[in-house]
């Protein structure tokens, strides 16, 4: 992934999604839909090989709650701002348990000049 597509974690991405929320216009219920299921996917890698398992089982179990939470959507047609608030419910629920993986300072500069 490069640095325009890697998915934004921790303190950065709060702070990324903090600014956007206060510039960007206000999303329509199916684009606000849309972002709560992309978050509810969005589990970072974790800092250290050994816990590949918790990333794995947390990704399995987030992806079959939201199978099973778009099921429930299409037979019940509630109107789709309801459904994000849900599908947000189900993603602070399953909180990542681990640390989270970080490119190291130097790493990212290597990164970015490389990329010139």
């Amino acid at each position: 992934m490069s640095d325009l597509t890697e998915p934004l974690h921790g303190l950065a991405g709060d702070e990324m999604r903090d600014l956007v929320a206060a510039t960007a216009p206000v999303l329509s219920p199916w684009h606000d839909l849309l972002a709560a299921i992309v978050d509810h996917l969005d589990v970072p890698l974790p800092a250290e090989y050994d816990l590949s398992l918790k990333y794995l089982s947390l990704l399995e179990s987030r992806v079959a709650q939201l199978r099973g939470y778009l099921g429930g959507m299409v037979e019940q047609q509630h109107e789709s701002t309801f459904h994000a608030q849900g599908i947000r419910g189900l993603t602070a629920g399953t909180p990542v348990t681990y640390t989270p993986y970080t490119a190291p300072e130097d790493r990212q500069t290597e990164i970015v000049e490389a990329g010139r």
